[in-house]
């Protein structure tokens, strides 16, 4: 049960560190057009409707993040937020089951983990090409650990086979 609780806690990290970098571009989706930060941690649903799925979706390219990868982890996300404990113990008669559930949600963790660095890593850049645009890169603070995910943001982009990347970049 902690891994699962473990799982969900990542998950909703993640999807709101994706948000938290959605939110510093310009809306062409209308979705996300009038959603605060506030709001969104608020999570009383109304106006929170467009959730990893569609974030990750509507953004994941400009944010150098693989599509297919990105949907991936939403269907596992969906399955442990709506579908684990059917898969794993209701012993349904020709029903699904999860092989090796532990080694799943040690796997989702790592893989929230990872998400949600990338994220603090972009937007760590992001404010600091802002400040250098602006001409105040000297009022730039960051932590060690900030300047640590920008790093790993940045490995992660020039990593990317060229298929992956957006086609003004290949």
């Amino acid at each position: 049960m902690i891994l699962l609780g473990l799982a969900m806690l990542g998950a909703q990290k993640f999807e709101f560190a994706l948000y938290g970098m959605a939110s510093h571009l310009k809306a062409h989706d209308r979705r996300f057009k009038d959603l605060t930060a506030e709001e969104f941690l608020r999570g009383d649903g109304t106006k929170t409707k467009q959730t990893l799925g569609a974030i990750a979706q509507t953004y994941g390219a400009q944010f150098q993040f693989d599509g297919d990868e990105l949907m991936r982890f939403v269907i596992d996300r969906n399955l442990i937020a709506h579908d684990y404990w059917r898969l794993t113990r209701a012993k349904i008669n020709g029903g699904r089951t999860l092989p090796n559930p532990k080694e799943f949600l040690l796997n989702f963790i790592k893989r929230c983990d990872t998400w949600t660095r990338l994220c603090q890593g972009w937007i760590t850049l992001a404010k600091t090409a802002a400040a250098e645009l602006s001409g105040r890169l000297d009022e730039i603070n960051e932590t060690p650990e900030s300047i640590q995910k920008m790093l790993e943001y940045l490995i992660h982009v020039l990593e990317r086979p060229a298929a992956e990347k957006p086609a003004e970049e290949s």
